[in-house]
């Protein structure tokens, strides 16, 4: 937080300038989830509006990756006991 002095650094896709909203959360570039580290080139302050829409969107990728892991083809899914043919 000391190194970006508290200010949010969302790079802005309209200007290509970061956000520069006061900061008050540390965030993950490569989130922990999907093998990111705690080294501070990973790291970055955003502020609250920005650190809210970066975890939905790391949030739907992990919902994604974990549906994806469920699914099993009917031909080889194990048929349940009591099911019927």
């Amino acid at each position: 937080m000391n190194r970006d002095a508290w200010m949010c650094q969302h790079i802005r896709y309209d200007t290509g300038e970061p956000c520069a909203e006061p900061a008050r959360h540390c965030d993950h570039l490569v989130p922990a989830s999907e093998g990111g580290s705690d080294d501070p080139a990973n790291l970055r302050a955003l502020c609250d509006w920005h650190v809210l829409r970066k975890d939905a969107a790391d949030a739907g990728r992990a919902r994604k990756r974990a549906a994806a892991d469920r699914w099993q083809p009917a031909r080889n899914r194990r048929t349940h006991p009591g099911e019927v043919r």
